[in-house]
């Protein structure tokens, strides 16, 4: 049925692009550079677009590279410059489908309203004319091609659309897994261009993860003194110093003030030619303070949202993510064992392949737990021998997505393994059900639960080899989130994944069994 549906969206959409095609054919020869249309033809809020105290957005404006990522600040005029190279690309470039995606439907509706609207009533005569309005409000007539506005958690949204450029605006509040069928849009197209732009959030993750991918390009002010270029995002706090009753920008060689307007991109990386990295950070606006942001950041109990929204950079506090030197640290003097005399507690992660953690309670020491094996297993029958080995009194195995498999292997083993299932809004005590042998958990308590255990140092691991490593690898991929519910106006913390992340859910598994186990119940091998 989804299908199907999906098939008569696409055939719409090609009737609506042969019905265009022709009429409006876009001016390529004629073509004024971007920078250069912009800053001749288009206005905002009333007044001609100007680069003056926005000399940091010369570059991006001027730069022609198709795959383009901004991490930014808020306010520094970036999504400004993702909807115009829309409205560029569609009337002189050609563009037939640009696919504007944001985290959720209402947002992109909202955009419609306070970014579109603006535009077309500042620029009557030339925008105006070139977007129309249809009857959905997440399509528009763009030129001779379209603009669709879409949320990224619809993945019907994304699966029938034909776009040449693809834009993903807060890419850091939407769900990582659907930029794939967004990339998939462009297969046919010739030009295959996209830009990225997010505050970012974590470290690794989002936005942040995608910019380390490219050449990272940073705004260096040079001082008007000695000539020398100062980053003031890696040198802050000590770039802003106060003197004379206000705070400056000040060069970290000789501490003359700086003026943002004097600076120059320069690439961390150069030699990455296929992505274009821009960071931007409200350190080079004339329109914020600097005492004002330094006073927050001295007085902030949020240095999250600080970092995120104020200097364009990922953040975490500490207690948040867990570092591999963290974990390697709990490393005892025993090897990663073949076998156990048990009672054994196990937690397995399904994914491409079985990820295990095995342990077991310290009753005569000060620890929770003592993990005894740590591996990756391609096949159920491995478990097995496993479960015979370490002589297993209780398992959690993860549910997804291999349910019946998991099924079969409880089943097996019956009254000695439950399966795991995360529910979001569930609080308090897991439930056990010993009537079809599943667990339903939090996700973020019982995460919680197993990192805290790491963090206080009350888990003991095998000596350091090349299990245990990945193991602290895959800990250190999970971290945690504050995330916003803006209908509700709520706030909760949840666990994002950084990368690889398998053995430390099947570290969560284990220590639920555990944890079980030391209530008394489990059963005898």
């Amino acid at each position: 049925m989804q299908s199907s549906k999906v098939s008569r969206i696409e055939a719409f959409y090609a009737d609506l692009f042969r019905a265009t095609e022709h009429r409006f054919p876009p001016d390529r020869d004629t073509a004024p550079p971007f920078h250069q249309w912009v800053a001749e033809t288009v206005a905002l809020d009333g007044k001609p677009f100007d680069f003056t105290d926005h000399e940091y957005l010369r570059g991006p404006y001027a730069d022609p590279h198709p795959y383009q990522i901004f991490q930014k600040a808020t306010q520094l005029g970036c999504t400004t410059l993702a909807i115009l190279r829309a409205v560029y690309g569609a009337r002189y470039r050609g563009f037939k489908g640009v696919l504007y995606l944001f985290p959720g439907l209402y947002d992109a509706l909202d955009f419609s309203k306070s970014r579109v609207t603006p535009l077309i009533q500042d620029n009557p005569d030339t925008i105006g004319t070139w977007i129309r309005e249809t009857d959905s409000a997440g399509l528009k007539q763009l030129w001779n091609g379209f603009l669709f506005l879409r949320g990224m958690r619809s993945r019907a949204g994304l699966k029938s659309v034909p776009i040449d450029f693809l834009v993903c605006d807060e890419l850091d509040e939407s769900p990582q897994a659907s930029l794939k069928l967004a990339f998939e849009r462009m297969a046919h197209s010739i030009h295959k261009e996209i830009l990225m732009l997010s505050n970012p959030t974590l470290p690794d993750f989002g936005i942040n993860k995608e910019f380390q991918q490219t050449d990272q390009r940073f705004w260096l002010l040079k001082c008007p003194s000695c000539g020398e270029y100062t980053d003031l995002v890696e040198s802050f706090p000590d770039c802003l110093v106060e003197r004379g009753g206000r705070v400056i920008r000040a060069c970290v060689k000789c501490g003359a003030e700086l003026d943002p307007s004097r600076g120059e991109w320069v690439a961390k990386h150069p030699n990455v030619r296929d992505r274009r990295g821009f960071q931007f950070s409200q350190l080079h606006s004339h329109y914020v303070n600097p005492g004002e942001i330094l006073r927050e950041f001295r007085s902030t109990d949020n240095l999250q949202e600080f970092h995120n929204l104020k200097l364009g950079l990922p953040y975490i506090e500490a207690e948040n993510r867990l570092s591999v030197e963290e974990v390697l640290a709990l490393c005892g003097d025993y090897p990663n064992a073949t076998e156990d005399p048990g009672p054994c507690s196990l937690g397995c992660d399904q994914g491409k392949d079985l990820h295990v953690v095995i342990g077991r309670r310290d009753p005569l020491g000060d620890k929770a737990g003592k993990i005894v094996h740590i591996g990756v297993y391609s096949s159920w029958e491995d478990l097995d021998g496993l479960m015979k080995r370490f002589h297993v009194a209780r398992a959690v195995v993860d549910g997804l997505p291999e349910q019946r498999a998991a099924r079969a292997f409880a089943e097996q083993h019956r009254g000695r393994v439950h399966l795991c299932f995360y529910q979001q809004h569930r609080k308090g005590e897991p439930l056990w059900s010993d009537k079809d042998w599943t667990l339903s958990v939090d996700r973020t308590e019982s995460l919680d639960t197993s990192t805290h255990q790491l963090q206080q140092g009350r888990v003991i691991l095998p000596r350091m080899c090349d299990a245990v490593k990945e193991f602290a690898q895959h800990c250190h991929n999970t971290a945690k989130k504050r995330e916003k519910d803006e209908e509700k106006g709520t706030e909760r913390f949840v666990y994002v994944r950084l990368g690889p992340d398998h053995l430390a859910h099947a570290f969560c598994y284990e220590s639920l069994a555990r944890g079980k186990m030391a209530r008394g119940a489990f059963n005898i091998y």
